[in-house]
């Protein structure tokens, strides 16, 4: 780098001109104060007014009505004058354009579209097309502009009533962007190799997520390979998800889905399908308005591997470390349909438990009408269902005093259901919605039953109280009463799934009772509950839990999990419990587990990475007691690098663990190993993508639903900002994944990274991507020479305030004739003005050395002449 020095007189005379201008903006500034000659000084008077500012293209913050709405390249010009008694000061202090800079910014009809202007009841002026140039303040009254050209910040002023009229967060959809045609695979890879008394095994999981995105259409492609070897069992298998092809029907605020999807889980339980569906999609609605996700909460003993299953299907799999893990990213294949949840220790050792999982209250605002229509062939993992045809429909409209009417139908060859509901939003109490359902089944054994069922649903925030309702949930059914899945199955009573589990020697574990089904005990009351409490500043506790009954079976099947966070200084822990009850078993699976997290860092010197001291103990129905204490911490510049040391001890045997992550512009990857008395054991993992697009393949870390493609040619290896280990690749592109589908996502470019050669026109960008699209992002980048040119015409340094242009690179002369400019060709040339004469302009020619185009800063001297032959400039050695 290089710091250009700016002469004392040249310091000088700008501070006499600031303080000048500060006590008097109509002073006149003598341009002798700068130098003895006039003639060797540009025309200034446009500085001589306070504020004034040069007219071009700046990169700028545009607030509407205070509120930030996009980052963009806009260009400014000058004022016009009204009239030669009116000066520039008074026009840009006045209604239009209220500011002093002189400037007014160049907005379109775009613009005025993006902030979202109703171009019906305020019409663009004449002659003014989507891009011409033009000021809201022209053509709406009341609107106007001021620009703070030192915070690089445009503020318009739109009055409400030129506005659209929509929901908080909402975005005119002609801003929503359909992305880039692609072809996209997003890939996770897990395995571990275990060695040990009991014997060597070795198991995979490898998950595939394709697909292909052609202008509005989306096609994915979604399934997973597992493989398991040891010395008595060797295996490996295929098992597909899903396969859609969808798009966006942006004017109904719909989608369509052709082959297999999940229908609506809000009125109906949710089911598979293989067929067609076109449904309300809740994605283009204010953040306010979108659905419900599970957080799943849990405690490991050891490096453990997360298993996550929802109606038979593996929806989730990672490793975690020894701790408290949480997990908030989970996409659950259905919209209903308890989780399961499998913590498997790396001594094999493995604990489930269930969280349940459904639609909160059923409410839309007044006057909207949300719908889903369905027709397929029932689709499920698992051998023992039948697959037959379907159809579902519901219907959900808002009325006026915060009431919601909704109701639906299935069909099916076997099944006939309806269902009538209504919902209420009662302030201050919460939200809640009840629905009977009234459905005629027929089972597999060819017995016809009919019967109904009452459901509650209630949600509440207690905000002053740090209460939270996350879901409460209530079910009633008569004896007759079924489901559509329960009519599916081939058999009256056995197991969901042929889900054959492993222990550590490979042999086969007996199946669990929660997979064990009786359509002779259908099913009685539900209720399933999910609590968040704020104490104050003293901690935080959650609950969560479900309890079923059935008919012709004593007992009840529970599931409960708790737990309660606090801190004491920088020392923070953790107490956490769960137990499991299936009806008909004797005894509870319970669990609880006590953790602690020291912060390390506060004690070292200034700069240090974080490292924190850990220690986990649990202990489960069994008795038996685990205990873990480790040192956890991140490395690396951006905290990219993650690791963890273990000790442990449970069943008397002492063991070992370390991990270690590391989030890349390419992939994310981990390894860990683990060690007692009895094993051996390492564990790895990779995940990342690939991206092909119309410039080429690009490699990334692994996708999320929504996607932005990054493109700035030839500005290698520049990270993106708070990218978290996200840079360019050797070409200029990069993939940010996880963006949000129709909001505003900000793209933005670390400038401190970029090489000595190349500049940027704008390091910020603002683009809102449809759902699933994969939207481009593109920077426009000049790589070229950085130089110092001392100019000088007819004998004499080029006035001072000259300003010098060539191509894209701009700059403007200091004393003794010298310029900075920045990402020039290697030959060109140079454009001077200094005044409105032909005699105040003139022209050059240029070369640059090979040998000095690597040079951080190449210093040249020129003669500019007014011939249109000039000679060319050499470097100055």
């Amino acid at each position: 780098m290089f710091q250009l020095q700016i002469p004392g007189v040249i310091l000088g005379a700008t501070m006499l001109l600031m303080l000048m201008v500060s006590v008097r903006a109509e002073l006149y500034f003598p341009p002798g104060l700068v130098a003895d000659d006039e003639a060797s000084i540009a025309d200034l008077s446009l500085f001589e007014k306070q504020g004034m500012q040069l007219p071009g293209s700046y990169e700028v913050e545009i607030w509407l009505n205070g509120n930030p709405v996009t980052s963009q390249r806009l260009r400014f010009v000058a004022a016009q004058r009204e009239g030669d008694k009116k000066d520039v000061a008074e026009i840009t202090e006045g209604k239009t354009v209220r500011d002093s800079t002189g400037l007014t910014a160049c907005l379109t009809g775009r613009d005025m579209i993006a902030f979202g202007v109703n171009l019906q009841r305020y019409p663009l002026p004449a002659l003014q097309g989507e891009d011409s140039c033009l000021s809201p303040g022209t053509f709406i009254p009341q609107a106007w502009t001021a620009f703070d050209f030192r915070k690089m910040r445009l503020e318009v002023s739109i009055p409400q009533i030129a506005l659209h009229n929509s929901a908080r967060g909402d975005i005119p959809t002609e801003r929503w962007d359909e992305g880039v045609s692609a072809a996209m695979l997003s890939y996770s890879l897990n395995g571990t190799d275990s060695r040990g008394h009991y014997g060597n095994s070795r198991s995979h999981f490898l998950n595939l997520n394709g697909g292909i995105n052609l202008g509005p259409w989306r096609l994915r492609d979604r399934r997973n390979w597992s493989e398991y070897r040891s010395r008595n069992r060797n295996e490996q298998r295929w098992q597909h998800g899903t396969t859609i092809l969808s798009r966006a029907i942006i004017p109904w605020r719909s989608e369509l889905t052709l082959g297999d999807d999940t229908s609506s889980g809000d009125v109906f339980d949710s089911f598979a399908f293989r067929g067609a569906r076109l449904a309300s999609d809740d994605s283009m609605l204010p953040e306010s308005l979108r659905g419900y996700a599970p957080v799943i909460r849990g405690t490991a003993g050891s490096n453990a591997r997360i298993s996550i299953k929802q109606n038979g299907y593996e929806v989730y799999q990672a490793t975690v470390g020894a701790g408290e893990f949480v997990i908030s990213d989970l996409f659950p294949m259905y919209a209903s349909g308890d989780l399961l949840v499998t913590v498997t220790e790396v001594d094999g050792s493995a604990r489930s438990f269930s969280v349940p999982y459904s639609s909160v209250p059923v409410l839309v605002r007044q006057g909207r009408t949300r719908y889903d229509l369905t027709l397929g062939s029932y689709r499920s993992s698992g051998q023992g269902y039948s697959q037959p045809r379907v159809m579902q429909g519901t219907l959900v409209h808002g009325l006026p005093w915060g009431l919601t009417a909704y109701g639906g139908v299935q069909y099916a060859d076997s099944y006939r259901a309806a269902v009538l509901g209504a919902g209420v939003n009662m302030g201050v109490l919460g939200a809640l919605s009840a629905d009977i359902t009234h459905a005629d089944s027929t089972l597999s054994d060819g017995s016809q039953h009919r019967g109904q069922s009452l459901r509650f649903l209630y949600a509440r925030s207690l905000n002053a109280l740090g209460t939270t309702f996350q879901l409460t949930g209530y079910r009633y059914s008569t004896r007759g009463f079924y489901t559509l899945s329960e009519t599916t199955l081939k058999r009256m009573s056995g197991w969901h799934y042929n889900d054959e589990r492993l222990d550590t020697q490979g042999q086969p574990l007996p199946p669990r009772e929660t997979d064990f089904y009786s359509l002779y005990d259908s099913k009685r009351q539900r209720l399933q509950a999910s609590i968040s409490q704020q104490i104050g500043s003293f901690g935080s506790l959650y609950l969560s839990g479900s309890q079923q009954s059935f008919w012709n079976r004593s007992g009840v099947t529970r599931s409960v999990q708790a737990g309660f966070s606090s801190t004491l200084g920088s020392l923070s822990y953790t107490l956490s419990l769960s137990q499991n009850r299936n009806a008909g078993m004797d005894r509870a699976d319970s669990s609880v587990s006590f953790f602690v997290s020291l912060p390390l860092s506060q004690w070292m010197p200034a700069g240090t990475p974080s490292i924190y001291a850990t220690f986990n103990e649990s202990r489960n129905s069994d008795g038996a007691i685990s205990q873990q204490a480790g040192l956890s911490g991140t490395l690396l510049d951006a905290g990219n690098l993650n690791w963890n040391l273990m000790q442990g001890r449970s069943r008397g045997d002492t063991s070992s663990s370390a991990r270690m992550s590391y989030r890349g512009a390419l992939a994310d990857v981990g390894m860990g190993y683990s060690s007692s008395s009895n094993y051996r054991q390492l564990n790895y993992d990779a995940a990342g993508s690939v991206v092909l697009h119309r410039d080429g393949l690009t490699v990334s870390q692994p996708l999320g639903d929504t996607n932005i493609l990054v493109a700035a040619p030839g500005a290698a290896g520049v990270k993106l900002e708070n990218g978290n280990g996200l840079q360019t690749d050797g070409r200029g592109y990069a993939i940010r994944p996880w963006a949000s589908g129709y909001r505003e996502n900000r793209v933005a470019l670390d400038v401190s990274t970029l090489d000595d050669r190349t500049e940027l026109e704008g390091a910020v960008m603002q683009v809102v991507p449809t759902r699933g699209a994969l939207v481009r992002a593109d920077f426009k980048t000049r790589s070229g020479v950085r130089a110092l040119f001392t100019l000088t015409f007819d004998g004499k340094p080029v006035p001072f305030g000259a300003q010098v242009s060539s191509g894209d690179s701009s700059g403007i002369v200091s004393d003794e004739g010298q310029v900075y400019l920045a990402g020039l060709a290697e030959e060109g040339e140079l454009t001077v003005r200094w005044g409105g004469g032909a005699h105040q302009q003139c022209t050059l020619s240029y070369r640059i050395p090979q040998d000095k185009q690597q040079a951080p800063l190449a210093q040249m001297q020129a003669v500019c002449r007014q011939l249109n032959a000039v000679p060319v400039s050499t470097i100055n050695h």
